[in-house]
């Protein structure tokens, strides 16, 4: 004799719907609020993991970047230095560009969960008159911060994120192999280090400007047709 739970599994009793099952809630405004209480915990959790991974790839980055640094030392008298550093900076230079490129990623992972945050803290201000007063929301164009520190939000912060960071110090690496390869080819060397800080320069306003980019078009994809204010990026 098949039991209930068998007829059930063998489609004799067809499942209720999630929409059904919604419905038939005894409380679902309580079941909204729990919903929305465990969004905002897998939220949160999101944006810490996104700084976990932002800082364990900066590290691996720059940890790479100073043992080369302390291998060349080894190697700087000897006639292998050259060719060391000539196989060494492409390595560092693409790491950099991979490392800059995920960290740029998960600040805009960053961004998304505040955004969805907010909106949450926005329900939580609306629930009973003056309550906005404890889950205040940066007016204007803010950081990004959930609290108000006097500060706003300006062009020039997108230097001073940790993506920013990791693609000055990479700049400057890119920059130094521009020079050595001038050098080798013209045995001139105040024009080799003008040539490399010059291009050092230009990689770094390259990839401010292509962060920027990024930040504004995620900024326009969460704030939809609504116009909502998505707040800048600081992290």
């Amino acid at each position: 004799m098949m039991s209930e739970r068998d007829a059930d599994s063998a489609g004799d009793v067809p499942l209720p719907s999630a929409d059904d099952s919604a419905r038939a809630l005894a409380d679902r405004p309580l079941a909204f609020y729990n919903a929305l209480l465990t969004e905002h915990f897998v939220l949160e959790s999101a944006r810490g993991i996104t700084v976990s991974e932002s800082s364990s790839r900066a590290s691996l980055y720059l940890m790479t970047l100073s043992s080369a640094l302390v291998g060349f030392g080894f190697l700087a008298s000897t006639p292998f230095a050259v060719g060391f550093l000539a196989v060494i900076i492409p390595v560092i230079v693409i790491l950099g560009v991979f490392t800059y490129e995920r960290l740029v990623q998960t600040s805009l992972e960053d961004v998304a969960a505040l955004a969805s945050i907010q909106r949450i803290r926005r329900y939580y201000g609306s629930l009973l008159p003056g309550a906005d007063r404890y889950f205040p929301i940066p007016p204007g164009d803010a950081p990004n911060e959930l609290l108000e520190i006097g500060q706003r939000g300006y062009r020039r912060g997108v230097f001073f994120t940790i993506s920013s960071a990791i693609a000055i110090v990479n700049s400057i690496v890119a920059g130094v192999g521009v020079s050595l390869l001038v050098y080798v080819w013209s045995a001139a060397f105040p024009a080799a280090i003008a040539v490399g800080i010059g291009a050092a320069v230009v990689f770094a306003i390259l990839h401010g400007a292509y962060q920027e980019t990024r930040y504004g078009r995620q900024r326009r994809l969460l704030a939809g047709p609504s116009g909502q204010r998505i707040p800048s990026t600081e992290s």
